[in-house]
This record gives C-alpha cells, sequence and structure tokens, in this order.
C-alpha cells in the first residue's frame, strides 16, 4: 500500500526480445508492478491450471488469476524446440498457444487485448470484408489460391503480402517476409493461398496508432515505394491530423472490433486520397513514441491501471 492505494499488479505476456516490455516496465515501475512471462522460455515458469483458477510462478514470483489486475498481451513467441523429435513440434506448439491463450482469454480482468479478438482483427480476410462494406477506399485486392486470378495481377503493377505475420522458423532462426512487389506466379499456388493488391503511388504514408479514445496520426515520408516497416530508422516522421471522415471510420472500426489498442496503415495519393491498407491490433509503437516524444506508453498503462 502507499499513500492508501493499492499497487496494481500487471502481467506482461511476451518474449524475451520484446524491448517495448522492457520499456514500460521500466519507465512505469512506480505505478505498477509487473510480472512478466517470455513464452519463448516456457519453461522456465510452472503453469498451473485447475478448478480454483490458474496460477504461473518462476524463480523470482508467484501469481495467480486472483491477484493480478490486468494482463498486457505483446508479442509472445514461441520457445526453440530442436531438441525434440520434428514431428512433435506443432503439436506442442499448439499445446503451449492453448494454455497461454486460453489464461488470458478467461481472465475476468482488463486485457489488452484477448488473443481471441486478436485472432479475428488479424485476420486479412475478415479485414478486406469490413473496410469493403463499410466505405473505405482500398486497393483492388485478391485473396486466394487460384493461378488464373493472378493474371491480371501479373498484368499491372501489383504487390504481394503475407496473409498473416510472415515469420517463418527455418535453419537461420525466425525470417520475416514483407510486402514485396509482384511479378508472376511459377508454381501452383492450389496449397498455398496469396494476398495481391494492386499498387497505388503514393506522395506519403500514415501510421495511426490508437489508445482508447487518443490517436497518434503520423505521416511517413520514405523513399521506400512498397513497405516502410522493411527499414523503421531512415524515415521522417511528422505528427499531423487525420480527415474528419478518417476519424470516424477508424474509431468505428475499434468499437466493431472491440478494441482498445490499434494501429492503422494508410497510404495517401498525390492527391490527398487516404488508401486504407491495414490495421495491426498489436502493432508495435515504441519507436514512434521515442522519435516524436508522444505519451502512448502512458495512454496504454493509464487503460491497465484504471
Amino acid at each position: 500500500m502507499d499513500g492508501g492505494f493499492e499497487t496494481k499488479r500487471i502481467l506482461i505476456i511476451t518474449s524475451s526480445i520484446d524491448e517495448t516490455a522492457t520499456y514500460i516496465i521500466n519507465r512505469y515501475s512506480e505505478q505498477a508492478e509487473f510480472f512478466r512471462i517470455d513464452v519463448d522460455k516456457f519453461d522456465e515458469y510452472k503453469f498451473c491450471v485447475d478448478n480454483k483458477g490458474w496460477s504461473i510462478s518462476s524463480d523470482c514470483f508467484f501469481i495467480s488469476s486472483e491477484d493480478i489486475y490486468s494482463i498486457y498481451y505483446r508479442k509472445p513467441m514461441l520457445p526453440d524446440l530442436s531438441s525434440f523429435d520434428p514431428q512433435y513440434h506443432l503439436m506442442i506448439q499448439r499445446d503451449i498457444i492453448a494454455v497461454i491463450n486460453g489464461i488470458v482469454d478467461c481472465f475476468s480482468g482488463k486485457v489488452l487485448t484477448r488473443p481471441s479478438i486478436l485472432r479475428k482483427t488479424e485476420n486479412k480476410v475478415y479485414q478486406l470484408m469490413y473496410v469493403s462494406k463499410n466505405g473505405w477506399n482500398i486497393p483492388e485486392s485478391y485473396i486466394g489460391n487460384s493461378n488464373g486470378k493472378c493474371i491480371k495481377y501479373e498484368k499491372s503493377a501489383s504487390i504481394i503480402k503475407p496473409l498473416t505475420t510472415g515469420k517463418t522458423y527455418g535453419k537461420n532462426g525466425w525470417e520475416l517476409y514483407q510486402t514485396n512487389l509482384f511479378k508472376e506466379i511459377n508454381e501452383d499456388i492450389s496449397l498455398t493461398p496469396i494476398y495481391l493488391q494492386e499498387y497505388i503511388p503514393k506522395q506519403f504514408e500514415v501510421r495511426v496508432t490508437i489508445v482508447g479514445r487518443k490517436m497518434y496520426p503520423i505521416r511517413i515520408d520514405t523513399e521506400n515505394k512498397v513497405d516502410w516497416r522493411a527499414d523503421y530508422q531512415n524515415h521522417r516522421y511528422t505528427q499531423i491530423t487525420c480527415p474528419d471522415d478518417i476519424i470516424v471510420k477508424c474509431y468505428k472500426l475499434m468499437d466493431d472490433f472491440n478494441l482498445v489498442f490499434g494501429a492503422f496503415d494508410f497510404i495517401v495519393t498525390p492527391e490527398l486520397k487516404w488508401i486504407f491498407l491495414e490495421i495491426n491490433p498489436n502493432g508495435q509503437w515504441l519507436w514512434l513514441e521515442q522519435s516524436l516524444k508522444l505519451d502512448i506508453s502512458q495512454k496504454i498503462v493509464e487503460y491497465l491501471i484504471s
């Protein structure tokens, strides 16, 4: 107890390489008590779920579902399973995800953001259907596994995007696949659905980060003509104001998807037309806070302790 107020306990679910979680814990340690679970080090914790609830213990702490005020579900990564027979990797990964996501989804307190909500919101098919029906300006798009449908995109300037996270784990560890220019398909895609969009020339890009009812629209000027996220550091960032219709649409999407946090990506054409690309319900934000001295982390912590 401090001055009559009980310190709130916040559980952060993430990975050992998450610098954002470290930043929050270090900066706001006087406002809350943080407990960090790095899922890529799953074997360093003892998880217990029974008829009474759940608990997690390590060499440093013991917490239960009754102790925690809120959960920040950040960026969990799966552990290295190279010591196990490869035929069991997928099963083990699914079991770990079931435990972590089950604990978070069943938690009765405040969560930013529940895995069940993330799973729906991150789905590119779901996003495409939603924005198509709600009057957003979007590129002409195709998601599917038909080689024939790709021909139109081969004949004009187009891009290919990851349908999911764009991360794969191979001999050299984690590899990230990002948006690239699309030229042609030289192999059968009947078992490998893809995501294609027309290429639209841009004057600049915009990342709109929202926490609750606080919006942070940032103009991004970049030499990269396809995907600015390939190189965060070598761009120019400027705070701007969104057009009224974009503000209304963003907040409506947040409400419809039951989101408190969201990171929207737009391109703005030379005619100043705003084109929606995607929303990441668990997007990165720390580099923008540090570059422009924003208060995104403060708003996140305020939500978690309110």
